[in-house]
């Protein structure tokens, strides 16, 4: 068994150790020591981070009670220095403890269940066995700050089977041995093996920011201590430009890009129908051709192409092709008063690298092939409007 130093300090930033052995893995060197701070991956939380003998640490797991470190290169002394990445461990330690007390908080009021946790480098997420409003997760997020605010001593022990059954705690697993429960005051007891910090206060604030519904239950985003300072840093300053491309104030910029929103959206409807006006009066200004006619329409979408195909097909003796400019290849929209298109699209799709299909008398989609390969195929000269 590997001697656990996080167990007994949470705090340990450097320590040594010796090497009981090293072998050669996929990642790099497997590497156990005799005792370690480094906490690995488990209860879903993210392996602590740092190096050993000045080797960079890249994953550290758990086995058999044994702690396994994954080093960058193989160290050639064997008693050794550890420096533990401690920032980011004590973020996690923030945001641990954080999630403990929402998770409390939650199963006090709720009797709801914490039945998923995961602390990430960019996020973290805890489910819950229950569906919650906003107004009630608004409730949980006050009363998880004023336990902050209180500054609530986190203690942490090892309960026997016989002491833990006679106390009220909660746990994902059935345990019955090594049990190890931290508790914040009357706030939460939950059986846990990760680092926390030793008084709430440490943890500065707790923040929900998102939720979705998720296995019949909800999955909630949160962020605490020095990561919601960060998110809010990055937030108010995408707040600050929103602002002042407005020309708004920033408590008022919600209201005013609603009406930005509605706008833009009745400028855009208005421009498609120009559009569409403007591919009809191009439509009727074409010549009488008798056999097949490829129009390009730059800038024009489906509707648009639609648009001039209904009328411009009366004209066309043949086959009608309208179309622009998408990009990878050429949206179409084909049209013809005598062929039956569905039988015809599906061997031009095949010979211009197209998808799409229709009605007999009009289909559309795309073709991802030269305008001159188009044009080749449907035996006929481009023509652009």
């Amino acid at each position: 068994m590997t001697e656990k130093l996080y167990y007994e300090d949470a705090y340990i930033k450097e320590f040594s150790a010796n090497i009981i052995s090293i072998n050669e893995c996929e990642r790099g060197y497997d590497t156990v020591l005799d005792r370690t701070a480094f906490f690995p991956e488990e209860g879903g939380q993210s392996a602590d981070g740092g190096k050993i003998s000045g080797i960079e640490v890249l994953d550290v797991y758990e086995e058999d009670s044994v702690v396994h470190h994954i080093l960058k290169s193989r160290p050639e002394i064997s008693h050794v220095q550890c420096e533990l990445d401690f920032n980011t461990r004590f973020e996690k330690m923030q945001l641990h403890t954080a999630e403990h007390i929402l998770c409390g908080i939650i199963h006090r009021l709720f009797g709801l269940e914490n039945v998923g946790f995961h602390l990430g480098t960019d996020e973290v997420t805890f489910d819950i066995s229950g569906v919650l409003t906003r107004e009630e997760l608004d409730r949980v997020e006050d009363l998880a700050n004023e336990a902050v605010f209180a500054n609530i001593r986190v203690d942490v022990s090892f309960p026997t089977s016989e002491e833990a059954e006679k106390i009220s705690y909660r746990s994902k697993l059935d345990l019955k041995e090594n049990i190890r429960l931290v508790k914040i005051g009357e706030v939460d007891t939950c059986a846990c093996c990760a680092p926390h910090v030793a008084y709430t206060g440490e943890i500065g604030m707790i923040k929900i920011l998102d939720f979705a519904k998720h296995k019949g239950g909800l999955r909630i985003i949160m962020s605490a201590g020095r990561r919601a300072v960060a998110d809010y840093r990055i937030k108010y300053a995408n707040l600050r430009r929103i602002s002042a491309l407005l020309s708004e104030p920033q408590h008022t910029t919600a209201d005013a890009l609603e009406k930005y929103v509605a706008d833009t959206e009745a400028l855009r409807t208005a421009h498609k129908q120009i559009k569409i006006k403007l591919a009809e009066v191009k439509a009727k200004g074409i010549s009488e051709s008798e056999g097949n006619a490829l129009y390009l329409l730059d800038g024009f979408g489906y509707d648009e192409l639609r648009a001039f195909a209904n009328i411009a097909v009366k004209s066309v003796g043949g086959i009608l092709l309208a179309l622009s400019d998408c990009g990878e290849g050429y949206s179409y929209v084909i049209a013809s008063e005598k062929e039956n298109l569905s039988v015809l699209i599906k061997e031009a799709n095949a010979k211009l690298s197209g998808r799409g299909g229709g009605r007999p008398n009009m289909v559309q989609g795309s073709f991802n092939a030269s305008l001159s390969e188009i044009a080749s195929y449907f035996d006929t000269d481009i023509i652009t409007l």
